[in-house]
């Protein structure tokens, strides 16, 4: 078993009440997605998620495309909190699974990746993981 220690300083990026600041900061910058406080037009339009300010793991997520039909939705300890709606942006679809890749950083330098999968639309705690390794391109190109 192998605990992780986030520092405290990750509460706030991991706080989605973040994204609709940015979002009104940065109105239709490449690497990020419609977010609102309130359910607009334009998101059932194209499709929204439905998240938890403060919630966790792919907890209580709710995944709605544009005809108001519900793709996905989980269940649960952050059910009574305030939401974010965020465009909707399905993970992409490999082998049967969902898959999102993942970096960290440690001291401000790259730490690595890991891949996360799972068969249904939202990456939860329970999901799989897997460890990525990478090779300068010389390291990779000696062992063909």
């Amino acid at each position: 078993e192998i605990r992780v220690f986030e520092p405290l300083w990750t509460v706030i990026p991991g706080n989605k009440a973040i994204l609709p600041i940015l979002w009104s900061l940065f109105p239709h910058h490449p690497y990020l997605l419609d977010t609102e406080f309130e359910l607009s037009d334009e998101l059932r339009r194209t499709g929204y998620a439905v998240k938890p300010i403060a919630g966790r793991c792919g907890s209580n997520i709710g995944l709605v495309d544009h005809r108001d039909e519900v793709l996905d939705e989980t269940c649960g300890r952050f059910g009574e909190q305030e939401n974010v709606y965020q465009q909707l942006w399905c993970l992409p679809k490999v082998a049967g699974r969902y898959i999102q890749m993942c970096a960290f950083t440690v001291g401000g330098h790259y730490g690595g990746v890991c891949l996360r999968s799972d068969p249904s639309l939202v990456i939860k705690k329970e999901s799989d993981i897997e460890p990525l390794r990478v090779l300068e391109d010389k390291d990779f190109l000696a062992e063909s």
